[in-house]
């Protein structure tokens, strides 16, 4: 056996720190990434909030048009950010109904809870969207599949193929990894989403994992005909990803407050949606420490490594910080846009908007603005609102205008708050109304909004008829 040296060009995707954590960022609600940014002010000394106030008090001789301009931008978020304090923003959901102390924090979502809504956000068949809720109700703990695809059309009442495309949906949601059978297929999902998946990790996810929980880099490197290096970086990698997807979903999950990450208002007859500074500052690297290591003056070589290293740290997450906000900005643009009806009126009806819609405009990942999207609120002079609130499926009237799905259930709210007791309305005779009033609605799906709103059946109804009990029911 002759022994020979090759030359072999590659082509490799890795992720570096820097993106892994603006990825990371952009999945936080605004109240955890201001805990994280309180943290690396603290960590990070060369870090400090810009403070706009500060940067005015210091002398300037020389202010070009771009300074004016700056300043006046600051006074006009400055004043704004005023009117919204003396506006008290409601932070309730008009089209809940009345409101409850309770509202005002609510508890953590459950793992459950945050992939139904995610579900309901994309545009599939009703078959496929029941077989992944199915899916769902199938997942342990730590977001593992534990049925079989036979369970999933048994319950679902769907074929094979539609239980496996069920499947295949709850995949691509998030957190990365849900729905996994297995550990290695769990990560090896986790590393393609993130960028960072190679055939060495591959390899390493799928035969060396126990090795590397031993510390035998170097029999896992023989074993791959690579050198020990490669598979450290390798393993650098691995330790990005999470063994247990579902992990922040646990019984320990922290009470989630909420925090607005944008602004809407309306000027001079238009709508701007600009960041909330209160929540998540502006931050910037320290002119002091900048002038310092830029001089060198009185500066040893180890403080100037230092400086440089925390330097570096803090322009990669400050740009990181910057990319979050522009995202959530952009997205919650492109809502006021398609929602302007809305935000002139605070009630009804929304336009159908889906997570792909708001991709394609964007020009960005399906999953950017899944990210994007989850967990962020919208300050609006109507209340405040998640951003997922004015996604959803919808359906288009005999007339052609389109009409959202949270419309579809405030109408089958209506219809049944004004129903006689006596002669409670089936989900037949509500699709039949619909139906007489443009928009085409299957009784099963009026089944389904029904349940969604929390009201029983006609027969529990005629049973049990109580107007105001309807109305709170409806209200949840």
């Amino acid at each position: 056996m002759d022994l020979t040296q090759r030359l072999e060009i590659k082509q490799t995707v890795t992720m570096s720190p820097e993106a892994y954590q603006g990825l990371a960022m952009l999945a936080m609600p605004a109240f955890e990434l201001s805990q994280l940014v309180e943290a690396e002010l603290e960590r990070n000394p060369v870090l400090e909030v810009d403070e706009p106030e500060r940067d005015q008090e210091e002398p300037i001789d020389d202010a070009s048009p771009r300074d004016e301009e700056d300043r006046a931008w600051d006074e006009w978020v400055a004043e704004y950010e005023e009117l919204q304090r003396l506006d008290g923003v409601a932070d309730v959901d008009p089209d809940r109904g009345a409101a409850t102390g309770e509202e005002r924090i609510p508890a953590a979502r459950t793992l459950e809870e945050h992939l139904l809504d995610q579900i309901a956000l994309f545009d599939v068949d009703e078959d496929v969207a029941r077989a992944a809720r199915v899916v769902v109700g199938l997942l342990d703990d730590d977001g593992f599949f534990k049925g079989t695809l036979e369970e999933v059309a048994r319950i679902a009442r769907v074929d094979i193929p539609v239980a496996q495309k069920g499947l295949e949906l709850v995949r691509q949601l998030d957190p990365p990894g849900i729905g996994s059978r297995t550990l290695e297929e769990a990560l090896e999902t986790q590393a393609s989403v993130l960028g960072i998946s190679s055939p060495l990790l591959s390899a390493i996810i799928a035969r060396h994992l126990p090795a590397l929980a031993r510390g035998r880099v170097n029999r896992v490197a023989r074993a791959e005909g690579v050198s020990e290096p490669r598979v450290l970086e390798a393993l650098e990698a691995l330790r990005m990803l999470n063994p247990r997807p579902a992990a922040a979903f646990g019984p320990g999950a922290q009470v989630a407050y909420v925090a607005p990450d944008v602004i809407v208002r309306q000027f001079d007859g238009e709508w701007v949606v600009f960041p909330d500074y209160d929540v998540v500052p502006m931050l910037r690297v320290s002119p002091r420490y900048r002038a310092m290591l830029r001089d060198g003056r009185g500066v040893d070589e180890d403080a100037k490594r230092y400086l440089k290293e925390h330097v570096k740290k803090a322009e990669s997450f400050i740009r990181n910080v910057d990319r979050r906000r522009q995202t959530v900005v952009r997205i919650a643009e492109v809502i006021v846009e398609v929602q302007r009806e809305f935000f002139e009126t605070g009630k009804g009806p929304l336009k159908p908007l889906r997570l792909e819609d708001v991709a394609v405009e964007l020009g960005v990942h399906l999953s950017t603005v899944s990210r994007g999207v989850t967990g962020k609120y919208m300050a609006t002079p109507h209340g405040l609102f998640e951003l997922r609130h004015f996604f959803s499926g919808g359906y288009r009237t005999r007339t052609g205008h389109d009409v959202a799905a949270t419309s579809v259930k405030q109408r089958i709210k209506e219809l049944i708050q004004a129903e006689s007791g006596d002669a409670p309305l089936s989900d037949q005779r509500i699709a039949d109304v619909l139906a007489d009033e443009g928009v085409p609605v299957a009784r099963r799906t009026v089944a389904k909004y029904r349940e969604e709103l929390g009201i029983a059946p006609s027969w529990a109804r005629r049973r049990h008829k109580d107007p105001s009990r309807v109305g709170q029911d409806a209200g949840r």
